[in-house]
């Protein structure tokens, strides 16, 4: 029987959480919350700020949903208050038809975790690297139940890097079946829970009522599959799992960090599964994506008491946080927390701030130019004199110098200018180049992915 000692039940979930997050991460954002009491199912936790609140509600669900499903919680809701105004009542404390499902799934799975609740398809922001991921996922909610098209989207398999956006299509897809039809049976899961599950289910010598329950569903969302590499039990109990699902025309949706062919471990009649359906990637966004990725994240209603945040900021926030689309919203979430704690608006002299505060770098210090025409002349294996002065309109040439003009202006925000001089060009040259080279990556996925990775690696 689980504890009604809100105390116990903290502590299980703080233990998980430390075993995930870096030691300053927890030290700043979960030492401080303490538990005040359980109802009803949810524990009630109080923080310290309302910043501290936003951190954690928009920056760690993943974490807490593992933390969860780690210690046996997985039913557990969480309500974090502000240090000072109080709890809701008891009568307020009630689990949310995810939670609990409704009707006829009122015994099914859990659907996904509440902590999600902002995995939405409508607050995905679609950019080049992103667009046959959510082609592919609105097609899952749009067919579902239809008759069978020439494309096959089951299994759906979206894989990219961390903080991309994988586990937010998922959880939307599974948001947007449950809207049009709520007595789906819809399940969410990853891959580490699933073994968990599954070793107290080898200890107590019966799996088969766990295979089962998983078996049932109309929808299974399993997240993370490129952890199995080393699971071989799980790997086979997920196999059955997954070809029954498939058999009867049930909806699967995978994530991985990579694409099946490349998922080290992993038994080939698995990733012959994986395969089956439609694969899609999930690239790092672009400068513009970027920007319109936190301007649609300030109309979260989270967002709504927070000052007006300049144009300023927001740029630089886009040319700092270029890794992941979990960077860009931790970097503009940090900025809002610490002018919180000043007592001012955010500005550009504060993003510096926190900008220096979370890497250690000058905020100031830009890559030098030559580094990003000179690693441009490599990626395209031509000569880094070729590149700077030769005149030739011969793809061999044009397109790396293109590329090179596009990031010295995306990574180092080069004057048009001062490219122009480095290229012997005049500047509205430069600007066409620029033009040029983001119109393709509109259009062109695998230029974009080129575009990107070089992007990555020289940042």
């Amino acid at each position: 029987m689980r504890s009604a000692d809100p105390a116990a039940l903290w502590d299980t979930i703080r233990l998980g959480l430390s075993k995930q997050l870096p030691e300053a991460s927890f030290k700043e954002w979960i030492a401080p919350c303490e538990p005040q009491r359980v109802d009803n199912g949810t524990l009630w936790i109080r923080v310290p700020s309302a910043a501290a609140k936003l951190w954690i509600e928009q920056q760690l669900p993943e974490e807490f949903n593992d933390a969860l499903a780690q210690g046996g919680l997985a039913d557990l809701r969480l309500v974090f208050h502000v240090d000072g105004t109080p709890a809701a009542p008891k009568s307020a404390a009630r689990k949310s038809p995810a939670a609990t499902g409704n009707g006829a799934a009122e015994a099914a799975p859990i659907s996904f975790p509440h902590l999600f609740n902002r995995y939405t398809l409508d607050r995905f922001v679609v950019g080049p690297g992103s667009q046959l991921a959510f082609a592919a996922a609105k097609a899952v909610v749009d067919n579902y139940g239809k008759a069978a098209t020439p494309l096959s989207l089951n299994p759906l398999f979206l894989y990219g890097g961390a903080g991309l956006g994988k586990t937010h299509l998922m959880v939307g897809i599974g948001k947007g079946l449950l809207a049009r039809n709520p007595k789906l049976r819809v399940a969410y899961l990853k891959v580490d829970n699933f073994f968990n599950e599954l070793t107290v289910a080898i200890k107590a010598k019966n799996t088969e009522p766990m295979r089962k329950k998983y078996q049932q569903n109309d929808v299974l969302l399993l997240d993370d599959v490129q952890t199995l590499g080393k699971m071989e039990r799980t790997q086979e109990e997920i196999f059955y799992i997954l070809e029954y699902l498939l058999q009867h025309g049930k909806q699967i949706v995978l994530t991985s960090d990579k694409p099946p062919q490349r998922l080290e471990g992993c038994h080939e009649r698995l990733i012959t599964r994986f395969k089956w359906g439609l694969t899609a990637d999930i690239q790092p966004p672009d400068f513009e994506t970027r920007i319109a990725i936190l301007k649609k994240k300030l109309e979260d209603a989270d967002f709504k008491n927070v000052p007006p945040i300049p144009d300023d900021v927001l740029t630089f926030i886009a040319h700092k946080a270029k890794g992941s689309v979990r960077d860009l919203e931790g970097f503009l979430t940090r900025i809002i927390f610490q002018a919180s704690l000043i007592g001012i608006p955010p500005t550009l002299e504060l993003a510096h701030a926190a900008f220096q505060g979370q890497s250690g770098e000058e905020p100031t210090a830009a890559i030098p130019p030559d580094r990003i025409y000179r690693m441009t002349a490599e990626t395209f294996n031509v000569s880094l004199v070729d590149l700077m002065k030769k005149r030739s309109r011969q793809q061999a040439i044009l397109l790396p110098r293109q590329v090179a003009m596009y990031l010295a202006r995306e990574i180092a925000s080069t004057p048009f200018t001062d490219i122009g001089r480095a290229f012997n060009m005049h500047h509205s040259t430069v600007m066409n180049a620029i033009d040029s080279v983001r119109e393709r990556m509109k259009r062109d996925s695998e230029f974009h992915r080129m575009v990107q990775a070089l992007l990555n690696s020289i940042h």
